[in-house]
Parts: C-alpha cells; sequence; structure tokens
C-alpha cells in the first residue's frame, strides 16, 4: 500500500509527454524568429547601397527616303449610252372600202292625168277710184332786196347794240388812270349770223400801246347778240372807234 500511492502522486505531478513536445516547438519558434529579425537588421546595416543604373541609350538611325510620286489615276470615260435603234414602222395600207351593194330602183309609174277642172267665170275687178289730185302749195314769193339804206339802217342798228357791249368788256388800265391819260383805236373784227366773234384787228391803232391792247381786249372778249331779221344771213365785217381813257366806263 505504501509503494502505490508515491507512483500515483509523481506520474500527476509531470507533464504528459505531448504537452511538453508543444512547448519545445512554441519555444523554438520565437527564437527562430527572433534570430531571423536580427540577421535582417544586420544584413541592412552592412550591405553596401545599390548604385541605380542608367537605362542605356538606344541610337535609332533613320535614313529619309524620297517616296516615288504615285501615277494619276486614270478615270475611265463613261462608255456612251447605245443609242436603241428606232422602230421600223410598217405603214399597213388601209383595207379597201367595202362596195355597196347596189339597189336597183324600178321606174315611176306615169301619174294618171287629173281632169280638167272646170272653168271658173272671172268677174272683172271693181274701178279703185283714183284720190283727188293735191293741190301745189306754191312758196310766197322773196322779199325784194333791201336797198343800200335799208341795208345801212340795220348795220347801224345793230352796231348801235354792240356797242355798249363793247363799253362794258372795257378795262382801262391802270397806268392811264394814274397819268390821267385816254386814246383812241379803231378795230376791225368779223361776226357770223349767230353773233360769234371770227377774228379781230386793230386798223387804226393810237400812239398809246395800252389803249390798243384795252380796245383789242375788248372786242374779243365778245358776247355779241345774233343778227336781226332782216340782215343778211352771212358773216359781216365791223369797223368800231374804241375810246380808252380815264372817262371811258
Amino acid at each position: 500500500m505504501t509503494t502505490t500511492m508515491p507512483r500515483i502522486a509523481n506520474n500527476a505531478l509531470m507533464p504528459e509527454p505531448k504537452e511538453r513536445h508543444f512547448k519545445y516547438a512554441v519555444g523554438g519558434a520565437v527564437v527562430v524568429e527572433a534570430l531571423l529579425v536580427l540577421g535582417l537588421i544586420w544584413y541592412g546595416h552592412s550591405t553596401p547601397p545599390v548604385k541605380a543604373v542608367k537605362p542605356k541609350e538606344h541610337v535609332i538611325a533613320v535614313q529619309m527616303v524620297t517616296l516615288p510620286q504615285p501615277s494619276p489615276k486614270v478615270v475611265p470615260k463613261p462608255l456612251p449610252k447605245p443609242v436603241p435603234p428606232k422602230p421600223v414602222v410598217h405603214h399597213v395600207p388601209p383595207p379597201p372600202p367595202r362596195p355597196h351593194p347596189k339597189v336597183v330602183i324600178p321606174p315611176k309609174q306615169p301619174a294618171p292625168t287629173p281632169p280638167a277642172p272646170p272653168v271658173k267665170q272671172v268677174t272683172p275687178p271693181k274701178p279703185v277710184p283714183m284720190p283727188a289730185p293735191k293741190p301745189v302749195v306754191t312758196p310766197p314769193p322773196a322779199p325784194p332786196p333791201m336797198s343800200a339804206q335799208q341795208t345801212a339802217s340795220m348795220m347801224g342798228r345793230y352796231v348801235g347794240m354792240v356797242r355798249p357791249i363793247i363799253q362794258q368788256s372795257l378795262r382801262v388800265p391802270a397806268e392811264l388812270r394814274a397819268m390821267g391819260l385816254s386814246g383812241k383805236a379803231t378795230v376791225e373784227f368779223e361776226i357770223s349770223p349767230s353773233g360769234q366773234l371770227l377774228w379781230a384787228k386793230i386798223i387804226k391803232p393810237s400812239p398809246l400801246g395800252a389803249v390798243n391792247r384795252a380796245a383789242l381786249a375788248a372786242i374779243q372778249k365778245g358776247g355779241f347778240p345774233p343778227f336781226l331779221k332782216k340782215m343778211p344771213k352771212q358773216n359781216t365785217v365791223f369797223q368800231i372807234d374804241v375810246k380808252v381813257g380815264a372817262g371811258s366806263n
């Protein structure tokens, strides 16, 4: 009994073989790692710095070569389009006309002659009374021509109607009024039977030009009456003396 008990105690105090190997392995790994760190530190201090190696310069030889110019491109000319041949037109003659069938017309038979109508007795027409001839109206005989005195009298009456019209149309120039001058000009003019003035002119002028112009202007304004009934119905020439001055109108 005394011998077995100590063995059991000794076995309990001593580690098992597996735990012992694990401890040894961990201790050896720590030692190896420390040695590696120390070796790296020593190598870094003892190794000389590495010089940077310059890259070698590569020299490239370039040679200029003149290339030949390319030949111009030859554009092929387009071929002409073929002209289609004109279609040949064949003229076909029209067919001949068909002959019309002939129609045979039988000859006309003579119509029977009608019997002659009875002869009617023609009564003579009644005589138409002739109209009585109209009496021929002879125009009244023309009045005898006027004598020279009568003609002169009628002309004087007409001139008496024309003179006041001329005096009313007369306008005395201001220069004559201002200077108190006056004058007389004889005007010749032609009038138609209807009283229309055909022409007018000065035949006996005044030494004052303003008098002549005023007298001719008064005639040219016109407005004359037609001829009197017994006056000759033809264009007539008149001569009138026109007085122009401060007291004319």
